[in-house]
């Protein structure tokens, strides 16, 4: 039996107290306490001081899970002369030089261009790289940049951070849909946040969609916002498996109908056509494009 849920399923004994605990116990656990940051995991049963092995964790947790955990575990491990990409979290680790008495070319030596996604920052700061500008002022026009970006000019924002690579893109004309010019990433100006599109569940610009704009429907209103959203996927979820049914059945009658229209045709030496079946293929795309709001 399970300590946690006290159920009766297929277990393995923990390693560090041989007590039982489920694998899906387990994997619930292991992903709450990833997800706060924990590098050292105790074990789940209360009267064990234990820590769990790093394989253990690793074995039971999402592949998601799993890339989060070795990303903590390296900051764990790290000391500061090495830090990660700000954009794709590359560790790289920074060699001092000799001394160099020139200002300019003093910050110069902490530019570094990351080798797995080019992106150029600066070390000292962890910023993107600034040229010309030292880490003190940098980190000066960077709040009050961030601040202006902030304010409402002519009915929006002055300026939109990019989800991926964090540079501030400003709107001059046009419709909410952004791609970055340095990272090409798709994102909406009004909420900030990623195009992400389903045909099944909608996109960015759909109201009812849960991947819709906060901005779009009941922006004053999110709770409602998210019931409305949810109750309409639930209902595409339970309404869909009824509609593909209801098309292979009408898929089957047409089928049955263009036989026996063939038949009759040869029985009475008439040259008639036989109506083509509907394709399953043709209908599923009907109810994809039918379901969607």
């Amino acid at each position: 039996m399970c300590r946690v849920c006290l159920e009766d399923k297929p277990i393995k004994p923990l390693p560090c107290c041989k007590k039982a605990v489920c694998e899906e116990c387990l994997k619930v656990y292991l992903s709450a306490q990833v997800q706060l940051g924990q590098v050292e995991i105790k074990c789940p049963i209360t009267e064990c001081f234990e820590f769990l092995e790093e394989t253990t964790v690793v074995y039971n947790l999402t592949h998601e899970d799993s890339i989060k955990y070795k990303y903590f575990l390296e900051l764990g491990r790290i000391d500061s002369s090495t830090k990660p990409c700000p954009q794709c979290k590359h560790f790289t680790t920074f060699k001092k030089k000799g001394h160099i008495p020139t200002p300019s070319r003093s910050e110069s030596k902490y530019k570094i261009q990351c080798p797995t996604c080019q992106f150029v920052w600066c070390f000292k700061c962890h910023s993107p790289w600034h040229e010309g500008v030292n880490c003190k002022e940098y980190k000066k026009g960077d709040k009050l940049l961030r601040h202006w970006a902030s304010e409402i000019e002519h009915g929006q924002r002055n300026a939109q951070k990019c989800p991926k690579c964090k540079i501030h893109i400003q709107r001059t004309e046009g419709c909410d849909h952004m791609t970055c010019s340095q990272c090409n990433t798709n994102f909406c100006y009004r909420c900030g946040e990623r195009y992400r599109q389903l045909r099944f569940f909608g996109d960015h610009t759909s109201n009812l969609s849960i991947f819709g704009c906060k901005y779009r429907y009941l922006p004053e209103r999110p709770h409602l916002r998210r019931l409305v959203r949810g109750s309409v996927c639930a209902g595409k979820l339970f309404i869909a498996p009824l509609i593909m049914v209801l098309g292979l059945a009408l898929g089957a009658i047409a089928v049955v109908i263009g036989k026996k229209h063939f038949i009759g045709g040869i029985g009475n030496q008439t040259q008639h056509l036989a109506p083509q079946p509907v394709l399953l293929s043709d209908m599923f795309i009907c109810i994809s494009y039918l379901l969607p709001l």
